[in-house]
């Protein structure tokens, strides 16, 4: 049964379980910043932001994202080439550092070339008049930025950023193959000891389906919220 299951295999279900939730959680937070960077340097005045940001897509964006994973982790430990994640994997719990933040930043550079086109078609979509009408007021580009663009990108771009997100939780099952314990590592763990592998695998996917209607329904609450209050919040 999958009750007996869940109960034997709690503690290594849940470990999988939040293992998964943080390289979710943090892999969002990190590719939506690093994503609309890229994405207002897509359209920038500036000729080599632009030229960054087109190879940045590109690349990232056509390469396999386990190539990239594997890359990173096997090219150099990330935490001697970055000390301070020591003590992030301390606060977070992560046993295996490397692996876990070779991972993550995989899943950023990935997520975040993906997110940056979602950013780059939320700006073309914005009417130039808008801006325009703003430097004509005498607001600064950082103004304009703040008030006017960011405002109207949120209402347009929250669908499709969703998917992006959803995207991300659910490509966080390949970190299991540089031995990340999350949910798919969980999954075989369990199937190696009991040969139990479909009880395993389903216990596993109510869990995935849990998180992505969970994210769902948090951004559709965001884009409700958004369209009622967003303009306002800004002004």
């Amino acid at each position: 049964m999958i009750v007996d299951l869940l109960i034997e295999f709690r503690n290594l279900i849940i470990q999988g379980f939040l293992t998964t939730v943080k390289l979710s959680l943090i892999g969002i937070a990190l590719s939506t910043i690093w994503g609309f960077i890229i994405g207002f340097f897509r359209n920038s005045r500036s000729e080599w932001l632009r030229i960054f940001g087109y190879y940045y897509v590109e690349l990232f964006r056509n390469i396999p994202l386990i190539v990239q994973i594997f890359f990173i982790y096997f090219s150099f430990n990330i935490v001697d080439v970055f000390p301070v994640l020591k003590v992030v994997a301390k606060v977070l719990h992560v046993e295996d550092p490397n692996a876990f933040f070779s991972a993550l930043i995989a899943l950023v550079l990935y997520t975040s070339a993906y997110i940056s086109e979602v950013v780059r078609s939320g700006l073309n979509a914005i009417p130039y008049s808008q801006i325009e009408a703003a430097m004509s007021l005498g607001f600064t580009r950082l103004q304009t930025i703040m008030y006017v663009i960011i405002p109207e990108l949120f209402l347009v771009i929250i669908p499709a950023l969703t998917n992006q997100y959803l995207n991300l939780i659910k490509n966080s099952s390949l970190a299991m193959t540089i031995g990340v314990a999350e949910l798919t590592f969980v999954t075989q763990q369990i199937d190696a000891e009991t040969f139990r592998g479909f009880e395993a695998a389903t216990i596993v996917t109510i869990l995935y389906i849990f998180l992505t209607l969970t994210t769902s329904l948090i951004m559709s609450l965001v884009n409700r919220w958004v369209s009622k209050n967003g303009r306002r919040v800004f002004a």
